[in-house]
C-alpha cells in the first residue's frame, strides 16, 4: 500500500466567521466559498474544509465544540484502496467500513474518528522535507523576509486518546503505519509510509477518558517563514499556544497558535526525513526531549520600539 499523507481535514465549526478569519490569516488559499462550507488549499493542494458544526451530514464528533470531523488520507492507486478495504474488513470488521465509490473508502477508527482514503491530488513542492537544497552563501543579495506564511502542506495531526496501544495497533497492524519514536508509556509518533517525514500521526495519552484533537501541523519553507508567518498571525490577534521553538524529536522548528476550529495549528519547518533504516527510539517524556529551546509567548515585531545602544 502507498499512503501519500494527509489529503483533507474536515472541521465542524461553531463560528464560521472566526474560522474564515483564522485560515485567511494563516495564509491558506480560499478555493470554495459557499453557504454550506469553506474550502482552503495548501500549495501542494492539501485541503482544509470548514463546515458548520450543526450540519447533519457531518460525521459524529469525538468531542464537544469545534473540532475535526473527518480525516482523509491520500493514496497513490485504486489498488491501495482495494487493499485497505480488504485489511479493514478482515482485521477490524467493526470499523463501519463503507466503500462509497471506487476512489473513496470511509470507516471509523478506534477513537471514534471518521477517517477516509481517496486518490491523492497533492503535488509535492520543492520545499517538501527530504528535498531541501544545500544552503549556499548569499552574494550581493539579502536573505528572504516573510510578511506572512504560505503553508506548503498538511504534515501531521495529533490526538490525545486514553487507549494509545489500541489506536497504535489499529493504524500499524491494519493500515500499515510505522512507529518512528515514542515517549515511554505516554505517546507514539507514527508515519504512514516507510520513507517520509518523521511522523504524520502523533498519539498522546489523554488526560481523561475521551479522545481530543490536539493540533494540526502545516509545513512551511524554512525557519524564517515560521517566524514571519507566526508574527503575522500574532499581529492578527490570534494567541500563541506554544513557541516558537525547536523540537528534539523530529528536529523541526515550530510555532503553535490556538485554532478557533479546534485544537491548535502549527507552523513547522526542517523536519527529519526517515527511511525503513530508521530505528524507533523509546525516550522518557521529559522537557529535554521535547524542545532544544522554546519561547512561551511568541515573538513581537519591533515596530515603534526604540532600540538601545550597546556601550
Amino acid at each position: 500500500m502507498a499512503i501519500a499523507g494527509i489529503e483533507r481535514v474536515v472541521f465542524g465549526v461553531e463560528d464560521m466567521a472566526e474560522g474564515r478569519r483564522f485560515f485567511n490569516d494563516w495564509g491558506m488559499t480560499l478555493v470554495e466559498d459557499l453557504p454550506t462550507h469553506l474550502l482552503y488549499r495548501t500549495v501542494d493542494h492539501g485541503q482544509i474544509k470548514l463546515v458548520p458544526a450543526a450540519d447533519p451530514t457531518l460525521p459524529a464528533a469525538i468531542e464537544p465544540g469545534s473540532t475535526v470531523r473527518q480525516l482523509v488520507w491520500g493514496v497513490e492507486a485504486l489498488s491501495d484502496i482495494d487493499d485497505l478495504e480488504a485489511r479493514v474488513r478482515t482485521h477490524a470488521p467493526n470499523s463501519a467500513v463503507r466503500r462509497v465509490r471506487l476512489d473513496l473508502l470511509e470507516l471509523t477508527d478506534p477513537m471514534g474518528l471518521a477517517i477516509a482514503f481517496t486518490l491523492t491530488q497533492r503535488t509535492p513542492t520543492p520545499h517538501c522535507a527530504g528535498q531541501v537544497a544545500q544552503p549556499s552563501p548569499r552574494v550581493d543579495r539579502e536573505g528572504t523576509f516573510y510578511t506572512g506564511a504560505e503553508p506548503q502542506r498538511i504534515g501531521h495531526i495529533v490526538f490525545t486518546t486514553p487507549d494509545i496501544d489500541g489506536v497504535e495497533a489499529f493504524y500499524c497492524t491494519v493500515l500499515g503505519f510505522r512507529p518512528s519514536d515514542r515517549y515511554r508509556g505516554r505517546a507514539v509518533f507514527l508515519r504512514c509510509r516507510a520513507e517520509g517525514e518523521h511522523h504524520n500521526l502523533f498519539l498522546l495519552k489523554s488526560p481523561d477518558s475521551s479522545s481530543h484533537l490536539h493540533h494540526l501541523a502545516f509545513g512551511v519553507r524554512d525557519i524564517h517563514e515560521v517566524f514571519g508567518g507566526g508574527m503575522a498571525v500574532a499581529k492578527g490577534g490570534w494567541p500563541t499556544f506554544m513557541g516558537p521553538g525547536r523540537h528534539v524529536i523530529s528536529s523541526c522548528y515550530f510555532w503553535y497558535f490556538k485554532n478557533p476550529c479546534g485544537g491548535a495549528a502549527e507552523y513547522y519547518a526542517d523536519t527529519d526525513w526517515v527511511t525503513e533504516k530508521w530505528q524507533a527510539r523509546e525516550l522518557p517524556q521529559e522537557p529535554r526531549y521535547f524542545s532544544e529551546w522554546m519561547l512561551t509567548d511568541g515573538v513581537s515585531r519591533w515596530e515603534g520600539v526604540q532600540q538601545q545602544s550597546i556601550k
